[in-house]
């Protein structure tokens, strides 16, 4: 596995220090209770109470409910016994992946329903992005599970703001958040341009984080979709997760499910492992799983692309190799990536495109479903990937294919600076 192209998230034993007056045998867990639990009342049965330094967060939203912390061997085997107690898992580190990257000849793809015929140069901008000028995301908050946003790029500003971090850092320090959030709704490069852009930060500059930090992130997403749903002017929520775990986390995956089945729309990364998806969180909550959307890479070739996760729960494939987008280091910097990362934000972008246009489409079901009717099939081939059978080879469409009345075409101008080549995102 390429480990600086994945954003891995492996055990995480000794992330948090411990306090001195802990046992030596603590380990940071991740507890998700039942629906109607008390967390207080979980942890007095440990003797301690949510103001004890071995609880790093709670979780008390209308979608889970759970704390994370440092815990000795005898306290998880208490909790073992409770019967609130659905998942106790060993907290895990994440991190990003990253490939090659380029420019929005995706969002070319992802309008038309033939192949591009312009191959010779994925990574300049002189393609062509067909939409519904009512369908750009008007009303939908795209939540970006990332390094955090630039918020100033020209790209996104007045639509992007900060919302939670793990971290003291409120802003994108590494640059694959702000890449990821220019390909779901920058102004330009973007799948839907009028989306609102919400940050939520749970990698770190070095594209690290942990599991405890990632649940708590969601845990800030479901209690804001639940106070934005009385809000006028508020179509749907949007959760994008370009990032992944070396493994499976069912703690994390709970809290993912039990977000969908709060109304959010999530899409999230493959994996960049070049094997099953399934194996992986949290590419493996697709397919018929869950209503999350797992997504895997294609070039622009219509090929898999060599390091996209595959299987039976990979949903669909998007553009994710040579991809151009918004960067980090100045408000109009751009750069070209790879990876399933860069394929998620298509499909985020285009949850929130689809929703505006039809806020009936608000049950996550019924717009995954529609999501993969309108994919198209015949195109996408293995390529130089080794697939695993039993998924889907179709890439994601928005279904403005030949451009009705109520489309416009609009060519992505030139950036203004020198573009990055990063290489492989997660």
């Amino acid at each position: 596995m390429k480990t600086s192209a994945l954003l891995t998230l492996a055990t995480s034993l000794g992330v948090y220090a411990a306090p001195a007056q802990l046992k030596r045998d603590t380990a940071t867990y991740d507890v998700i209770l039942s629906s109607g639990a008390d967390v207080a009342s979980v942890l007095s049965q440990l003797d301690i109470t949510v103001e004890d330094d071995s609880v790093h967060s709670t979780y008390n939203n209308t979608a889970f409910k759970g704390f994370s912390g440092s815990f000795t061997s005898e306290q998880i085997e208490k909790l073992g016994s409770i019967s609130e107690v659905s998942i106790v898992d060993s907290a895990l580190d994440a991190t990003i992946k990253a490939t090659r990257s380029s420019a929005p000849w995706g969002l070319q793809r992802i309008s038309q329903t033939e192949s591009i015929s312009n191959t010779a140069s994925p990574s300049s901008t002189s393609y062509t992005y067909t939409y519904d000028s009512t369908a750009l995301g008007n009303g939908v908050d795209i939540y970006i599970v990332d390094t955090g946003i630039r918020t100033t790029h020209t790209q996104v500003t007045g639509r992007a703001t900060f919302g939670w971090s793990a971290f003291t850092s409120r802003t994108d320090d590494n640059g694959h958040g702000t890449h990821v959030s220019g390909t779901s709704a920058g102004k330009t490069v973007g799948v839907a341009s009028n989306a609102n852009l919400i940050a939520v930060k749970v990698l770190d500059s070095s594209g690290s984080g942990t599991s405890s930090g990632l649940i708590s992130g969601l845990d800030y997403v479901a209690s804001q979709h639940s106070s934005r749903s009385s809000s006028s002017d508020f179509i749907g929520s949007v959760a994008s997760l370009s990032l992944g775990f070396n493994g499976r986390s069912t703690a994390v995956e709970s809290a993912l499910v039990a977000l969908s089945d709060a109304g959010v729309h999530i899409a999230v990364a493959a994996g960049n492992d070049g094997e099953d998806a399934s194996n992986y969180t949290p590419g493996s909550l697709g397919g018929s799983v869950s209503n999350i959307i797992s997504v895997g890479a294609s070039n622009i070739f219509d090929e898999v692309a060599y390091f996209s996760n595959s299987g039976p729960t990979v949903d669909l494939y998007a553009p994710g190799v040579t991809t151009y987008s918004s960067y980090y280091n100045s408000d109009t910097a751009y750069a070209i990536a790879s990876g399933t990362s860069m394929a998620t934000p298509h499909i985020s972008g285009l949850l929130a495109y689809l929703l505006a246009a039809d806020p009936s489409l608000n049950d996550p079901a019924t717009l995954k479903a529609y999501v993969k009717k309108l994919a198209v099939s015949g195109y996408l081939t293995a390529g130089d990937a080794d697939v695993t059978p039993g998924g889907s080879l179709i890439i994601a469409q928005n279904g403005a294919d030949g451009a009705a009345s109520t489309t416009e075409v609009t060519t992505i101008a030139e950036a203004d600076e020198e573009v990055v080549d990063l290489g492989i995102f997660y």
